[in-house]
């Protein structure tokens, strides 16, 4: 009797270390499907500042940009092989929309997807002021509430003027900088030839924060591409 059931708890002990390695092996799994080497969220302005023209400019460029080979190759390098991104649209106070929802690209396939929802990306909004702190703000829980898990995440401000509505944005750039979210811009100058100092004083924050720019829309697609380049690798390559 004693010999079977010490046979039995063996038998038991055994089961039961076979179902915890079966179940970490599970969820090792679950975790390396939703891991990524960065979340990146692309806050597109689009107040009263931003035509019909520069608002095609800036979608066709960005789009184009996801079809770069080496935007491509810059995202296999990572541990995980895999970015995810989801790209929004800002204008004044509480005026902020998700154009795209978070997805995550690994390869040449998710990358077409995404340039050519981006191509399809209707603009929300017309005539509106510019809350750069909104759009930070709305951004910063976009992140939080990601499906993806990363060690690195990035807010990507697109604007071409300074904040003129709500208050000035470098409070809530300080807050979302405490939850370990870096802010980089891509100013496009324009006529505002302040724009890159005032960006780099007011909005950005974080390891390697960087402000890229363009003195027009025309440049957006260029500006747009090595801004990609730098983040997807961490690298300062210019």
């Amino acid at each position: 009797m004693k010999a079977k059931l010490t046979a039995l708890f063996w038998s038991i002990a055994f089961l039961t270390i076979i179902a915890t390695l079966i179940v970490s092996q599970k969820t090792q799994s679950s975790r390396a499907g939703t891991g990524v080497d960065m979340l990146l969220v692309i806050s597109l302005d689009v107040s009263a500042s931003v035509d019909a023209n520069e608002y095609e400019l800036m979608r066709a460029g960005l789009a184009k940009t996801f079809l770069s080979p080496d935007v491509a190759q810059a995202i296999s390098a990572g541990s995980h092989g895999a970015i995810a991104i989801a790209v929004i649209q800002w204008s004044g106070f509480q005026e902020q929309e998700i154009k795209v929802d978070w997805l995550r690209l690994a390869n040449a396939l998710d990358l077409a997807q995404l340039a050519a929802r981006i191509s399809r990306m209707t603009r929300r909004y017309k005539g509106g002021a510019t809350d750069i702190g909104g759009a930070l703000e709305f951004s910063s829980e976009l992140i939080s509430s990601a499906p993806f898990s990363a060690s690195r995440n990035v807010i990507d401000i697109v604007g071409d003027g300074p904040n003129n509505v709500n208050y000035s944005p470098e409070r809530t750039r300080d807050k979302v900088l405490e939850r370990g979210i870096i802010i980089n811009a891509l100013a496009v100058t324009g006529s505002y030839e302040l724009l890159n100092t005032y960006f780099a004083d007011l909005v950005i924050g974080g390891q390697n924060a960087f402000v890229e720019s363009a003195a027009d829309y025309d440049g957006f697609e260029r500006a747009i591409h090595r801004k990609l380049l730098r983040e997807i690798g961490n690298l300062n390559l210019f």
